[in-house]
């Protein structure tokens, strides 16, 4: 089957299913150029970011639901159910925009996106934040307010600015932190007026860096100029089959971060939702890249956390209570919940291709391979 016919069967599906329809930045496609001309293939793991894939339209695993870790079950807006999400007693999410630079093939909030589209309206967001601040007033115990989408970069300055300053108007909220795609999908976002207000207000950045050679030389430059404004900068990312799912392609993103200058923070397992198979990795795998890259890696790349998220938040290795080797379905403990997740079939579990995905260094003959890093 060809890409434009896989093209197509994704937008059939993507309008039925309520999925985010293809979406690229010119930028972005410039890397995806430069890999389907090395590789002469669409196999490449940046190509499986931005555009689906066989698997990605027909494979499907047992258990798949619409939304696994369920925000509408923590959302605490009136106007519009799902802007305001909160798991923790400390932190709020809020849903600055329904609009991305690029829609990711990977995405785990795809159906929240497309019930909040009202608040691309006119008007919208005026009214989702007046009523995240009357929030924030009658919660004190919230100190940290997270702005998410859709991603925030893409509003435009005097609005993002608007929307800090009434937050920061609340006097019990002492940290707030963005997370954003920009970086790798439109560095230019990051203008000298929205760096101004990032560094003005203090907030933490978290970008969503997936793989290493998303990071090229414009991309770099962005970071720097960030780091030399002291805007504190952070990743976090999910765990792909086919794409990084291998300790050498994570050890070489986590080590280009660090030498950046910028903190992992988290690897995530992706959600089981429909349509997601494409990407899953089985637990008992993840478990063993998390020991290897472990193993054979200093503690500032290894130290990052392997989580998975849930409607009770994250949770980790360590919280494994049980698996129903009837159903496949893992058990997870947080705090007295119980949390069952269910596993990625193992005979569906085929492990990327590292020659796929460390492309540019076989092409260059580079030495790829550690102690370990089988």
């Amino acid at each position: 089957m060809t890409q434009l016919q896989i093209n197509k069967m994704f937008s059939a599906i993507s309008m039925k299913e309520g999925l985010r329809p293809v979406k690229v930045t010119p930028f972005y496609e410039r890397k995806l150029n430069e890999e389907v001309a090395a590789l002469g293939n669409y196999l490449g793991p940046l190509h499986r970011l931005a555009f689906p894939t066989q698997e990605r339209v027909s494979l499907r695993a047992p258990n798949e639901v619409k939304d696994f870790v369920d925000d509408r079950s923590n959302a605490r807006g009136c106007t519009n159910k799902t802007s305001i999400v909160r798991k923790y007693a400390d932190r709020a999410l809020f849903l600055t925009t329904s609009d991305c630079f690029g829609h990711c093939q990977y995405c785990f909030r795809t159906d929240v996106l497309g019930e909040n589209a009202s608040i691309d309206e006119k008007g919208g967001q005026d009214a989702e934040l007046e009523q995240l601040v009357e929030y924030l007033r009658s919660q004190p115990e919230v100190t940290e307010v997270i702005l998410s989408g859709g991603d925030p970069l893409i509003l435009p300055a005097s609005r993002l600015d608007a929307m800090i300053e009434r937050i920061r108007s609340v006097p019990s909220v002492k940290s707030i932190r963005i997370h954003t795609r920009a970086i790798v999908y439109e560095p230019k976002a990051f203008t000298a007026e929205k760096i101004d207000i990032l560094a003005k207000y203090n907030l933490r950045v978290i970008f969503h860096i997936v793989h290493p050679y998303e990071i090229c030389e414009e991309v770099a430059e962005k970071i720097a100029e960030l780091q030399r404004r002291k805007i504190r900068l952070y990743n976090q990312f999910p765990l792909l089959r086919n794409t990084n799912d291998h300790q050498l392609v994570l050890h070489r993103l986590l080590e280009r971060l660090d030498v950046m200058g910028v903190r992992n923070l988290s690897i995530f397992i992706p959600d089981p939702i429909n349509f997601s198979a494409a990407f899953r990795v089985r637990l008992s795998r993840v478990w063993h890249i998390a020991d290897q890259l472990n193993l054979f890696s200093p503690s500032w790349i290894n130290s990052t956390r392997f989580v998975l998220d849930s409607p009770f938040g994250k949770v980790r290795r360590e919280q494994y209570s049980e698996t129903n080797s009837e159903t496949d379905v893992v058990v997870f403990l947080r705090e007295g919940c119980s949390i069952p997740f269910p596993d990625f079939p193992e005979h569906l579990d085929v492990t990327g291709d590292l020659e796929l995905m460390l492309w540019r260094e076989n092409r260059r003959g580079v030495h790829r391979s550690a102690p370990g890093e089988d």
